[in-house]
């Protein structure tokens, strides 16, 4: 074989590879309810969030599949707020703090989960830690200065009157 045969042969090898390799990590997430060789942490991710909004939610399901997502994704701010979610779920106050503290560490300031968590926060604020009131209090007035629409809809969501009076106090001034 000439070297121009070779050259075409390998990067036709490349090719079938590196498509081999982007449909075996996209296959689990796009049928996160099959089982597949590879799991990643957008699978787990995905079949979280189907317990969790199933109805009734799965908590034990949506649980352990939280736990693999930070097993890969220590980070996940999203995946700490849900499992807060879910210990506020089964009543057990401890480790709903001890979740949603760590949600805190991992993005203070969101971006993705600031309304969610906002709402969440000031709807259990008379059980919050004060330095987990100092943190929503922090995110609450930095989303204000950059997105102050999504602060305008926080208030219409919460339900616990020391949160509400929490909110008011906070964007009034």
């Amino acid at each position: 074989m000439t070297r121009q045969v070779w050259k075409l042969a390998a990067i036709v090898a490349i090719g079938v590879g590196a498509l081999g390799g982007g449909l075996l990590l996209a296959l689990p997430t796009t049928w996160p309810e099959t089982s597949w060789p590879v799991a990643t942490a957008a699978s787990h991710e995905a079949r979280a969030m189907r317990a969790a909004r199933s109805d009734p939610p799965d908590l034990a399901v949506a649980r352990m599949e939280t736990r693999h997502v930070l097993r890969q994704r220590p980070l996940d701010a999203g995946a700490w707020a849900r499992l807060a979610w879910i210990a506020d779920q089964d009543g057990d106050v401890p480790a709903m703090l001890e979740a949603l503290d760590r949600s805190y560490i991992a993005a203070p300031y969101g971006p993705e989960i600031t309304e969610w968590r906002l709402v969440f926060v000031f709807n259990r604020w008379d059980v919050l830690t004060p330095e987990l009131r100092r943190q929503a209090l922090s995110e609450l007035r930095v989303t204000r200065t950059t997105r102050s629409r999504l602060v305008d809809r926080v208030p219409d969501q919460v339900g616990n009157p020391a949160g509400r009076l929490a909110l008011a106090l906070t964007i009034t001034d």
